[in-house]
């Protein structure tokens, strides 16, 4: 693949934030895909559609609608198909006639993927038996920290935090916590992960701002990130790798979904879903030994060092280039083009 000029189509708004990102074709608009309806998606898709002949490969992640129709697109015109590597599978089951459906969806269109990109281990095996999806399509590259942790001074506090809207299980953290002698905080604004939670007095429960969330993880002791149980798409990584870079001890229960970024015992403790006396057993394993704490989150911050926003899309881009070069394809008329476009880097 060695060419002068970027070889990836993408519509994932990564641009700004990944050196490596700023060298591929990004089509403009993907970050606006929430104003634009379902007639402006469609119509997204197609420019990214008709533009595709001029690159070996095509990494779709700039939202569900406009990956489908580009998906739709190519299935129903497929002369001239490029090889496509699927980001953001965040796929959830649905009610039984719905998940029927979804599965149909999926499978029509998994003839024009390559390769799906996935965040957790598990969901390689899960979205394969769930969807009936080729498991060999499925790849795992770990997602990324998205904050500066320059930015949050980062203090050994006297309190637990935990945090987020997605999944979170705060009924299984209430009892884990109830009667321990330390203040826990919860920042979550998802007033249906609350409901009905008999939260103990030690507990406080807050919505607040991005920049406050991260001032309060970063002023933490632990950081538990509680998800609930028999999920099939995994969450969370965002909210422990951020702790990690800020370099809290993070208890994750979420043992399959965190393996690839937490290594139990070493910078990070991982325990099953939905047990408060596991739950409760590992907070007080970091409560009664601060130096392992310390020891911990010097550990995490390491492992999340590694664990960017470059590192990730860097493996993406890899993992383009090796698609491309292993699908039948003739890099000839991707050569003839190449002077009609715009000057870069090859990866």
């Amino acid at each position: 693949m060695a060419t002068n000029l970027p070889f990836i189509l993408t519509n994932h708004p990564g641009r700004e934030q990944s050196a490596t990102w700023s060298r591929v074709s990004f089509q403009p608009g993907a970050s606006n895909t929430s104003r634009r309806g379902l007639l402006g998606d469609l119509g997204y898709a197609i420019v990214l559609f008709l533009k595709r002949r001029g690159f070996p490969v095509v990494v779709l992640g700039g939202g569900s609608r406009i990956d489908m129709f580009y998906l739709m697109l190519q299935r129903l015109w497929p002369f001239g198909a490029r090889p496509v590597v699927k980001l953001d599978c965040l796929w959830y089951e649905a009610k039984p006639f719905r998940q029927f459906l979804k599965a149909c969806l999926l499978r029509w269109l998994d003839k024009g993927v390559s390769k799906y990109v996935v965040w957790a281990h598990r969901e390689m095996a899960d979205y394969s038996r769930v969807f009936r999806l080729p498991r060999e399509k499925f790849c795992f590259v770990p997602y990324h920290t998205t904050i500066e942790a320059d930015r949050y001074p980062s203090v050994q506090g006297d309190y637990i935090f935990s945090g987020g809207n997605f999944a979170r299980d705060y009924a299984t953290l209430a009892l884990a916590v109830r009667g321990l002698d330390i203040p826990v905080v919860i920042a979550c604004s998802n007033n249906d992960a609350l409901k009905g939670i008999n939260f103990p007095s030690n507990v406080q429960v807050v919505g607040v701002s991005h920049h406050r969330f991260m001032e309060l993880m970063a002023g933490s002791h632990i950081n538990v990130v509680c998800l609930r149980k028999g999920l099939l798409h995994s969450g969370g990584q965002q909210t422990f790798l951020n702790a990690m870079a800020l370099g809290k001890p993070v208890i994750v229960t979420d043992p399959e979904g965190a393996r690839g970024y937490v290594e139990d015992g070493v910078d990070g403790l991982l325990v099953p879903a939905g047990d408060p006396l596991k739950l409760r057993e590992a907070i007080l394993k970091l409560l009664n030994n601060r130096q392992l704490a310390l020891i911990m989150g010097r550990k995490g911050k390491f492992r999340a060092s590694r664990l960017d926003t470059e590192a990730h899309l860097a493996a993406i881009a890899r993992l383009a280039r090796d698609v491309a070069l292993e699908s039948n394809m003739a890099m000839e008329p991707y050569k003839r083009n190449a002077d009609a476009r715009q000057q870069g880097k090859s990866f």
